[in-house]
């Protein structure tokens, strides 16, 4: 991970005792909800052509938790800190996807190994959609350009809304966050991302795809919210596509860079623990 838990995983068996595990997979969405309670009740603004505005700083990723050695003792903060367990406590409770038995196996396989396999841990992008909703967007008539300050460092993607389709040259190659087209369905921007990499997962606990994955996003601004849901489709290992979705609020404050990722948990494992960083 980056620099500042570089000693999260080799202390992790020493300070479990003092740890709630129930901090371990919130987030924050409530907590920035609580800071403008009547969000939703505000008018929703327009841009000139007569879609919703977009633009704004839409979330903070609440990070993970941290365990640093400083001397002989360890320092537990960030998510696992006793101020963000009173600010941050309400679960995602998040549907899991449904995969078909042979995959399901390998799933198994790499939860249970997640600390040495999982990509993000070692500083890898994680990639759409396990990447989550937009931290800001920068929104003009002809694209939107979505902004993340990741745990794994700082990460944009740029969605043409000029009517463009696809890339169809067959040497384009796939990536981390696709190839990503944006139209309008009435007042909701939806996203379609294909051209995905295999080499990420969709989320914690193994959750991986095939190069089939297929990802659509679909944003509504509703007054200061931004109803956000992500569909990922990948026939060749999910029994049926799976939907999550986010209540966004429009933040007050900026977003402030993410610091950059350091791996330094590779080969000082202890146990193979982990928990959600649910983004």
């Amino acid at each position: 991970m980056r620099s500042q838990v570089a000693n999260r995983t080799l202390a992790l068996a020493a300070v479990t005792f003092a740890v709630s595990p129930g901090v371990w997979a919130q987030t924050n969405y409530a907590a920035e909800a609580a800071k403008n309670p009547s969000a939703t009740s505000k008018p929703t603004p327009r841009m000139a052509d007569g879609h919703p505005d977009l633009n704004g700083v839409w979330h903070h990723f609440f990070g993970i938790g941290t365990i640093q050695k400083v001397g002989d003792s360890f320092v537990v903060g960030g998510a696992f800190s006793p101020q963000s367990a009173a600010l941050y406590n309400t679960p995602l409770r998040d549907p899991k996807p449904e995969y078909k038995p042979e995959p399901a196996a390998k799933v198994k396989s790499l939860s249970d190994n997640q600390v040495k396999e999982d990509p993000t841990l070692h500083c890898m992008p994680p990639g759409v959609p396990r990447l989550g909703p937009p931290h800001q967007i920068v929104h003009t008539p002809k694209q939107a350009v979505f902004l993340y300050a990741d745990n794994t460092g700082n990460e944009w993607r740029v969605i043409p809304l000029d009517g463009r389709p696809h890339s169809t040259d067959p040497e384009t190659a796939a990536t981390y966050n696709g190839d990503s087209v944006g139209h309008w369905e009435g007042d909701t921007l939806v996203v379609d991302v294909t051209r995905l990499t295999d080499e990420t997962w969709m989320g914690d606990n193994g959750l991986f795809h095939s190069r089939k994955l297929h990802v659509t996003e679909r944003l509504r601004r509703v007054g200061d919210t931004i109803q956000y849901q992500v569909t990922a489709e990948d026939p060749e290992v999910l029994q049926k596509p799976w939907t999550l979705s986010r209540t966004l609020t429009l933040q007050p404050d900026a977003l402030e860079a993410a610091a950059p990722c350091v791996d330094k948990d590779a080969g000082h494992y202890v146990t193979l623990e982990h928990h959600d960083n649910t983004r």
